[in-house]
């Protein structure tokens, strides 16, 4: 099961331009395998995801506001967010929008990156899809997406997003992954 430019056209933003396509479904096809994201359920769910959470790819770096959600992760623990400035500068990037220090210092080092001295690095595509395919993966996402369909977008989003945020979206997103993977 690949990512291919035809498939990721039905998933992402509107006018998407072809290279951009071209060059996602490569880097991201490299990163699933990588990640054995690679049956029709487990890409489906992680197409569902990564494009609910870009916008459809359009977005590799979380809009700054900075809004009183983003004000939060500042000096938040759990994140490994304990410098001043850590919340802005460890914002959501790449696909799944990784977060907070302490998750960009741990893909870095899994992934050979110096994530935590360069976030910035994971708003590129191909390292962005990297980071993807590692949340992913240190989720253990593939075991739950290997659990069903439609029905597991629910559990899939409270890992991914740790709520529920977005799930109308998501379902639809997933729907349309089900469909051109050929999933009934």
């Amino acid at each position: 099961m690949n990512i291919t430019p035809a498939l990721l056209r039905q998933l992402t933003y509107p006018g998407m331009p072809v290279s951009d396509l071209s060059t996602w479904a490569a880097k991201l096809d490299a990163a699933c395998q990588k990640a054995q994201i690679n049956t029709a359920l487990r890409l489906a769910h992680f197409l569902t995801q990564i494009t609910h959470e870009s916008g459809g790819l359009y977005y590799t770096q979380e809009l700054w506001g900075p809004t009183p959600a983003q004000l939060r992760y500042e000096g938040r623990a759990d994140l490994g967010n304990t410098q001043p400035g850590d919340g802005q500068r460890y914002m959501g990037r790449g696909p799944l929008q990784i977060t907070g220090r302490a998750n960009y210092r741990a893909a870095g080092l899994r992934l050979g990156y110096p994530l935590e001295d360069q976030p910035e690095l994971a708003a590129q595509i191909g390292i962005g899809g990297l980071t993807a395919a590692d949340f992913w993966t240190t989720r253990h996402l593939n075991r739950l997406a290997d659990q069903g369909g439609l029905s597991m977008v629910p559990a899939v989003t409270r890992v991914i997003n740790g709520g529920l945020n977005g799930i109308q979206d998501r379902e639809r997103r997933y729907l349309l992954a089900a469909h051109a993977l050929g999933i009934n």
